[in-house]
């Protein structure tokens, strides 16, 4: 799709050109597609529902960001208005019913360089619930902006409804774009925030790759190669992309123990869920105590930017070495110190980090540290003015890291929720649900006793 002539053109910020590397990677765009649905205890006007979207694509102006290819560069323009076709409105029978047509909208190509940038569906559940499922492609949201847009959307839902003025004015992320593209200092701060963080990916040795299923195919391959790349398995291969999604939930038990340690210690539930994934993956792997996930900073600092579409999201590259004789109290410690120091450096794009991994670590193309994705999504109650919600999140069918784990606390029940999305040529379904299960074991011994060492922990896994 080319731009219609006087609007303005625009390069890629350095957030999308992660999203464009990523391409390198797969055979199919989808890989890096964001498929969210919102469901909610009460009875919509669907018509109403489908005007409301219409005014977020006027509000929200990353709706309205196409891409082109310009020789052999990606770039972007955004259209002044845009009405989609009518919505879809789909009526579930069942639960599986729901599942297999979502999971089959989510693994279908979004067709990017035509113009189509998102699909929206309205449903009805079999309990009758009432909900928007949005898919949209990563160059125009990240999974914030995502939940920014089902939050305004139904603002402007109730607003409509009653007949009140629209909520304050979205963000504008054609105005962030401009303003990183013009700022002349960027190139230079970039440098030496990059400089900083390979400090910190160096830490005092070379990192080494931890598998979700154990050590026996990185071992195999560092038989079968020589020298100093010997130590990290190529895991990026474009041609097996292919991706299963696995869902798992902690009971209402597990959960209130969780909320109750996460109360009492006053600590994020992001580095209690984190950390038990990273006893279990050090226990799977001899126990090594080096491990590296690259997590999800959202880089949304000012108020506008907390009403802002577009892609902002930065991974981060999350190394931690935790001795064994280390406490479960002070790992958390430890990993409070590391996102505080990640956030603060989380402007350094991630085609420079995944420059200096490269450099730093004689990893090839297909190589990294890096055991997975993992991102911690803090829902709250109260996020769509007091009504009971669910969020879901669906499998897109094909994915560029290893695992990509999404964690979250289910407002609708209480309880913890976990999607994993892993290659299968690397692991299997079953697999990831043994990780699962060690992982959780290791986060409800922690909190039970956050005196004893992660060597305790791993004993009892």
């Amino acid at each position: 799709m080319r731009p219609p002539k006087g609007l303005p053109v625009y390069d890629l910020i350095d957030s999308q050109k992660m999203v464009q590397y990523m391409w390198r990677y797969t055979l199919h765009t989808q890989a890096t597609q964001i498929p969210f649905a919102v469901a909610f205890d009460e009875v919509l006007d669907f018509d109403l529902l489908a005007q409301a979207v219409n005014t977020e694509i006027a509000r929200n102006d990353c709706l309205r960001l196409r891409i082109f290819r310009d020789g052999l560069r990606i770039r972007q323009f955004f259209l002044p208005e845009y009405r989609p076709e009518k919505l879809p409105l789909k009526e579930f029978a069942s639960d599986r019913e729901q599942e297999d047509c979502l999971n089959a909208d989510a693994a279908r190509k979004l067709d990017v360089f035509r113009g189509e940038m998102f699909r929206v569906i309205l449903f009805r559940s079999r309990d009758g619930k009432c909900g928007v499922y949005l898919n949209v492609s990563h160059m125009i949201m990240d999974a914030m902006a995502a939940f920014i847009f089902f939050r305004d959307l139904m603002e402007v839902y109730d607003c409509l409804k009653t007949g009140a003025p629209l909520p304050k004015p979205m963000g504008s992320i054609e105005a962030i774009i401009r303003q990183e593209l013009n700022d002349e200092g960027h190139a230079a701060f970039v440098e030496r925030e990059t400089a900083v963080l390979e400090e910190w990916m160096k830490k005092d040795r070379p990192p080494v790759f931890c598998r979700l299923n154990g050590p026996k195919a990185p071992d195999r391959e560092r038989k079968r190669r020589r020298g100093p790349k010997a130590a990290l398995p190529p895991v990026y291969m474009p041609l097996f992309d292919k991706a299963h999604c696995v869902k798992l939930r902690l009971s209402r038990e597990e959960s209130a123990a969780i909320d109750a340690f996460v109360e009492q210690n006053r600590v994020s539930p992001e580095w209690v869920v984190q950390l038990g994934l990273r006893i279990r993956l050090s226990q799977l792997n001899r126990r090594g105590n080096d491990t590296t996930f690259w997590v999800l900073c959202p880089r949304r600092r000012t108020v506008t930017e907390k009403r802002c579409g577009g892609t902002l999201a930065s991974p981060m590259p999350w190394r931690e070495i935790l001795p064994g004789e280390t406490t479960f109290r002070q790992a958390l410690a430890q990993m409070a110190q590391s996102q505080a120091f990640l956030f603060r450096h989380a402007d350094v794009p991630f085609t420079a980090m995944r420059s200096s991994e490269r450099r730093l670590f004689h990893a090839n193309l297909m190589q990294s540290p890096n055991s997975m994705m993992f991102s911690y999504l803090p829902l709250r109650e109260n996020t769509f003015g007091g009504r009971r919600y669910e969020f879901t999140g669906y499998n897109f069918g094909h994915y560029v890291i290893p695992v990509y784990t999404l964690a979250l606390r289910d407002p609708a029940t209480g309880c913890y929720s976990f999607t994993y999305i892993h290659r299968t040529h690397l692991h299997t379904d079953d697999e990831v649900r043994r990780f699962h299960e060690g992982a959780v074991r290791a986060i409800l011994s922690g909190i039970a006793d956050p005196d004893q060492t992660i060597n305790d922990i791993m004993e009892g896994l």
